[in-house]
């Protein structure tokens, strides 16, 4: 049986990377849940996808060039509904005390040191002392961020993620020191999960949202399914 994993908490119906949203996700019994981290002007570690809050909140402005207090003044639940309203941008602190032991985190980095510099270290730091370091998974689309981790702390499972039709993205994911493929779920297939499998490293695919495409998926042996609703994933 593949993980359960809810993308963003329960994105498709509650506002995305905010607490409400991990909680929804909590009730309907996922064994983790997936987030986003930047890091803000003042070096902390906040929860949030894009690289501007202008999408998600009601205020505008790139997170590299705001402070954390600026931030968590901001309304990030008032645009997914007025029911919403007054929820905050979590920091990764928060979230991870949060959270129970037993809940499995699965950390995108947004950005390594090419936009972030001296994040890994800085984040490995982090979770070594939030004791996070056993249940944290940390994947990304830099790569490049990926080998950096692997290199300071290669106790912690990393996820490679792609979104096209790579060449070879086991033998990638090898050279990175990744333990999962994270691929886009149009690029899953029988044979890559096998071959995946064959060498050691498992599949979370994403963001995998209508019951056909989750029971595709599944039936091809994925290891874990990402979706915006959980529910769906409890359903099949």
């Amino acid at each position: 049986m593949p993980l359960r994993i809810g993308h963003r908490g329960a994105a498709g119906t509650h506002p995305e990377n905010t607490m409400v949203s991990f909680q929804r996700a909590m009730e309907l019994g996922v064994d983790g849940i997936e987030f986003d981290v930047h890091r803000t002007l003042d070096g902390q570690f906040v929860v949030i996808h894009d690289p501007t809050v202008d999408r998600t909140t009601n205020g505008s402005g790139m997170i590299m060039a705001m402070e954390l207090s600026e931030i968590r003044a901001l309304d990030a639940g008032v645009k997914k509904g007025a029911e919403f309203a007054g929820q905050r941008i979590p920091t990764l602190q928060e979230l991870l005390r949060s959270t129970p032991e037993n809940l499995g985190l699965f950390l995108e980095l947004k950005a390594g040191s090419i936009h972030y510099p001296g994040i890994e270290a800085e984040l490995v730091e982090l979770l070594r002392s939030e004791g996070a370091i056993g249940r944290v998974q940390i994947s990304s689309f830099d790569h490049q961020a990926l080998q950096l981790l692997h290199g300071i702390a290669p106790e912690i499972p990393l996820g490679m993620l792609y979104a096209d039709n790579l060449v070879d993205p086991v033998r990638l994911a090898q050279e990175i020191g990744a333990e999962a493929l994270h691929p886009a779920w149009e690029w899953v297939t029988e044979e890559l999960v096998e071959k995946a499998h064959a060498a050691g490293l498992k599949v979370n695919t994403w963001t995998v949202n209508h019951p056909i495409m989750i029971a595709r998926v599944k039936a091809f042996g994925v290891d874990g399914i990402i979706s915006d609703f959980p529910h769906l994933l409890q359903e099949a």
